[in-house]
């Protein structure tokens, strides 16, 4: 007897011999111990059988022993793995590694849970449906496999929609729902603990080696009932599921950007299809892709077009910076003078920069040098708190030194601002507010995000100042002021997706405004006011946005109209690159398929990331099947070439 064992590494699946006193024992999805190279690893079975799995050339070793009397990992999860792996162009291995946690295979212990909630269960406040609620939870009911699209804008209530229809679901079935920041995780808790009590579980990347593993178990042996969670949450090992809610749809961040490149909301649909469930897409400004889908491509279309109990939407301001007064480069007197209302009235402000740190440029005056990261091509990241100059990629740092080193001149100057000089000019306009900053550097220990948001609910704090997580999901009904503060920076990347992104992120943001029983308002500071992407934020018009943005995506041939693949190629240096790419631009233009468009290969947008040298080739085609062949076709060249680093992204959300 033969057993196909994986193991959470970038490999496939590896065969073993099954001794005789192992054969009663074996099960699919149970854990074994193997020999691997001179010492042992755990992986999971994935296939027995009494035919040889693997060529006879090559020595089948005994597996030692078989660590579990029923099947660990589920069949259910097994076969998402599987789709995984084959859709993403990965290693099934590095499927296992992100789909269970590693402690199970490196024999890590339990630990209790550390309280990321407030251990008192409220009473779940009682909520009327309006009829628009009413008649989205109808539909969603009546259907046991469907995808649906619930385009609601925000605050209109797609939260207690989610509640009722995991409420709805027949006895003993489960549900997932997924969030984009841990920050909204943070608050949304509650509000399901409060509906399902301790029958709900917390699940990101945030928990310890030992929470994760307790939460896992949890959800493994039927103790669970909902598990809200980020990315990883897909992959919760529920039997019976019924249910999987993807709350924010649109959000880049259910996209990994390393190692296994997976985008979590199209797992989640794989999954649904898998396991022949309903699903629920669920956002004030769905992706182009989602809202495409739905108007006639199999997604079920709900809409929530008013907020609860007839709340008007915040009013949005667009400030031209490069004409009205300033109080200092970030704040117009507009902006200033509007808080300082809000102060008076008692009422909350929420700011937001998409741009951590202190300053992004560190500049000679005297000669121009500007200080750039030794191992990729940006510039670094001044950060006053620590006096260093940081890099967002690969987090190295330098020190700063009061002379130029380059012409030793002393005109060292930094230029421009992020969170960290946002708040300190903001504390001298108004020294009087409660301020705290939500970034990541503020946010990076544990329980961070739900004491910045309980602060907030709490109203200690007059600002919440931050990044983009600012913008996402929140609900304080005391906000009555929103704003952005140079918007320019989400206009003005070089990719196709970013007026969609720039459209999303400030709606989203002007969205948290006006939540309770006080009207509210949107300030939006520009240096570029006739830009077509804030006619539409003004007027919530999201059908007229798409109708816009869809026309330059035909045009260009760019989804959802056609699939992409992005194949990266990493060098040591920037000599072989060169080199290599001649021989590699040479053997693919050989075999060239019809359907299929191939842009490249060209240097990367940000060249050089970690020391190494990246070039890109993108693929267009409209047959996925046709471009993963194509796909295949290339990376098999790539592999005669020693040189070269290769990752593949399938469907990439950015191209940078």
């Amino acid at each position: 007897m033969y057993a196909k064992v994986l193991f959470p590494i970038n490999a496939e699946a590896f065969t073993y011999d099954v001794g005789e006193e192992l054969r009663d024992r074996i099960k699919t999805g149970a854990r074994v111990k193997a020999p691997f190279k001179k010492s042992h690893k755990v992986g999971v079975v994935i296939e027995v059988g009494m035919k040889k799995l693997t060529p006879e050339k090559f020595t089948v070793r005994p597996l030692a022993s078989v660590l579990d009397d029923a099947p660990f990992v589920p069949p259910s999860i097994l076969k998402l793995i599987g789709w995984v792996s084959q859709y993403y162009m990965s290693a099934s291995g590095l499927s296992l590694k992100n789909a269970v946690p590693s402690a199970f295979f490196t024999g890590k212990k339990a630990g209790k849970s550390r309280v990321l909630y407030d251990e008192n269960i409220k009473e779940a406040k009682k909520v009327i449906l309006t009829s628009e609620q009413s008649a989205v939870l109808e539909k969603i009911r009546r259907k046991d496999e469907c995808v649906f699209l619930l385009h609601g804008v925000t605050g209109s209530g797609k939260t207690e929609v989610y509640i009722r229809a995991i409420k709805s679901l027949p006895p003993g079935k489960e549900a997932i729902v997924l969030v984009p920041e841990i920050a909204i995780t943070a608050q949304m808790v509650d509000r399901f603990r409060a509906n399902f009590g301790d029958s709900v579980v917390f699940y990101h990347s945030g928990l310890s080696v030992g929470e994760r593993i307790t939460q896992w178990r949890n959800m493994r042996e039927g103790r669970v009932r909902v598990v809200l969670g980020v990315r990883s949450a897909v992959f919760s090992p529920f039997e019976n599921l019924g249910l999987i809610v993807v709350d924010e749809e649109h959000e880049a961040s259910y996209k990994q950007f390393e190692g296994l490149r997976y985008n979590a909301r199209d797992v989640a649909l794989a999954r649904t299809k898998l396991e022949g469930i309903k699903i629920i897409l669920g956002s004030a400004t769905p992706s182009l892709e989602a809202y495409y889908a739905a108007m006639g491509q199999g997604v079920e279309y709900l809409q929530l077009k008013h907020r609860v109990e007839k709340r008007s939407m915040p009013v949005v301001h667009i400030v031209d910076m490069t004409e009205v007064e300033k109080q200092t480069f970030s704040f117009s007197t507009i902006l200033v003078e509007a808080m300082k209302k809000n102060i008076e009235k008692g009422e909350q402000s929420l700011i937001m920069l998409n741009r951590r740190g202190y300053s992004p440029f560190f500049i000679c005056t005297d000669c121009g040098y500007t200080y750039k990261c030794p191992c990729c091509s940006i510039t670094l990241i001044y950060h006053k708190d620590t006096n260093t100059l940081n890099c967002h990629y690969c987090n190295s740092y330098l020190e700063p030194k009061d002379t130029c080193p380059e012409c030793e001149g002393t005109g060292i100057k930094y230029l421009g601002t992020g969170t960290q000089r946002v708040e300190e000019d903001l504390r001298l306009l108004l020294p009087e507010l409660s301020i705290q900053r939500m970034d990541r550097d503020t946010t990076q220990k544990k329980l961070s995000h739900y004491r910045i948001i309980k602060q907030m609910e709490e109203k200690k704090l007059d600002v919440l100042l931050g990044t983009q997580m600012v913008a996402k999901g929140h609900d304080f009904p005391d906000v009555t002021l929103s704003a952005v503060i140079s918007a320019d920076i989400a206009l003005n990347m070089p990719d196709f997706r970013s007026a969609e992104r720039a459209f999303q992120l400030f709606t989203q943001l002007a969205g948290r405004a006006g939540r309770g029983e006080v009207p509210g308002r949107a300030v939006i500071q520009t240096f570029e006011p006739g830009h077509y992407v804030f006619q539409y934020v003004r007027d919530h018009d999201y059908e007229g946005f798409y109708k816009n943005e869809i026309k330059f995506r035909k045009e260009l041939s760019y989804p959802p109209f056609t699939k992409l693949i992005r194949i990266i190629l990493n060098f040591k240096t920037k000599e072989s690159a060169k080199s290599s790419i001649t021989k590699i631009t040479a053997r693919i233009r050989k075999s060239a398929i019809n359907g299929v468009e191939l842009l490249g290969p060209a240097p990367a947008p940000i060249e050089k990331i970690r020391s190494l040298w990246r070039w890109h080739l993108v693929l267009k085609g409209k047959s996925s099947k046709i471009l993963r062949q194509r796909a295949f076709e290339i990376l098999h060249v790539l592999r005669s070439i020693k040189e070269v680093k290769v990752d593949v992204d399938v469907d990439p959300i950015n191209l940078l």
